[in-house]
């Protein structure tokens, strides 16, 4: 066991990998005059390359014993990797928006480095922001929100904790998607309703500690989203605030087909008082590979997050009793985008899972 816990402590740093693929595919496509390909790099290795070693490197199901546990948790290593991820993606945005402006890329080569920008940005920027906004130091919280922000969806902040982790695996849930339902129309549902959620759940907060409206805590991350538009657009021109605004959009689609598949299908029951049973690992599905849970900071132990929303990314747990995803995010990213395929696999999961909690 402490030889896992010792190789998975640096094994974590996985994470900045996707931050540098950007510009060795330029560079590589630079070196082999194939500038327009090169741009594309990040997305074949995300989601070509990564699914295959998923498959290869295999599970992981060893959990930290309690004392364990208590040395994790005391060991600064861990929330210092997160907080890196703030320069480190700051760093790679501002390098990336430039970039698409660079006059030698073809229009194929604009969209490739646009995707693969919003692919590090869900996968870093929003995801370690997800991590860092579910932790009870301000420092952690703040860092987290400023992530969210800089692909202008720091509403998630709201919503995800005060909505989604509140009403998960129920109807109310916005971020659950309903057996049957198709990746497109949740995206719409999420783009078309969680900003809005978000305004609501900060104006009821308001309103129960009698707070003027300047402390919306909204107008702080819209505003460093603003800033983020207005700094590319005075140093780049418009064609660049686009970009910019494109590499957010794409970076927050992905988040949401990750919400698509982290519940589909899953269900609280109700109970007689109208209300719904408590949330625990049985209302999230686990995906235990390895590979994409080092550069996902364990994201897919999501049973046991939504179990226990504060618990650290590092003694996050593996839930044999959760339902199980057959394969890592990549894959299933990819299988969502195709609604019959997706239903093919995951539909018969959906229904086993229920008649084991005796749901209808």
């Amino acid at each position: 066991m402490q030889t896992v816990i010792r190789f998975k402590r640096f094994a974590y740093t996985l994470y900045l990998v996707p931050l540098v693929l950007p510009p060795v595919g330029m560079a590589l496509g630079e070196h082999f005059a194939l500038r327009d390909w090169g741009a594309w790099l990040t997305v074949l290795v995300v989601f070509g390359l990564l699914p295959v070693l998923d498959a290869i490197v295999g599970r992981d199901i060893v959990n930290p014993t309690p004392d364990e546990e208590a040395a994790l948790l005391a060991d600064r290593w861990y929330p210092a990797l997160t907080l890196l991820a703030v320069p480190a993606w700051s760093a790679l945005l501002v390098w990336g928006v430039s970039a698409v402006s660079d006059a030698s890329l073809g229009v194929l080569g604009r969209i490739g480095l646009l995707a693969s920008l919003a692919t590090v940005g869900g996968a870093v920027a929003i995801n370690v922001g997800h991590e860092l906004i579910h932790k009870s130091r301000r420092a952690e919280r703040a860092a987290g929100g400023c992530l969210l922000a800089s692909v202008g969806y720091g509403g998630f902040k709201i919503e995800h904790i005060r909505g989604h982790h509140v009403d998960v695996a129920t109807p109310r849930d916005t971020s659950t998607a309903r057996l049957g339902e198709n990746v497109y129309r949740f995206l719409w549902r999420a783009f078309s309703t969680n900003p809005l959620r978000a305004w609501e759940l900060e104006r009821a907060r308001l309103s129960r500690r009698n707070l003027p409206w300047w402390h919306n805590e909204l107008l702080l991350w819209w505003g460093l989203s603003l800033a983020w538009a207005a700094v590319f657009t005075i140093w780049l021109g418009a064609a660049c605030l686009l970009a910019y605004l494109l590499i957010g959009f794409g970076a927050t689609a992905l988040l949401e087909v990750v919400n698509y598949l982290e519940h589909y299908g899953l269900l609280r029951a109700p109970l007689a008082n109208g209300r719904y049973g408590p949330v625990t690992e049985h209302h999230s599905w686990n995906s235990p590979f390895l590979l994409t849970n080092l550069l996902l900071f364990q994201l897919q132990r999501h049973s046991d997050h939504h179990a226990h929303a504060a618990r650290r990314y590092q003694i996050l747990r593996h839930m044999p009793a959760a339902p199980q995803l057959p394969a890592g995010y990549a894959a299933l990213v990819m299988l969502a985008l195709v609604p019959p395929l997706w239903r093919r696999v995951m539909d018969p999961r959906v229904a086993a899972w229920r008649t084991q909690q005796g749901i209808a």
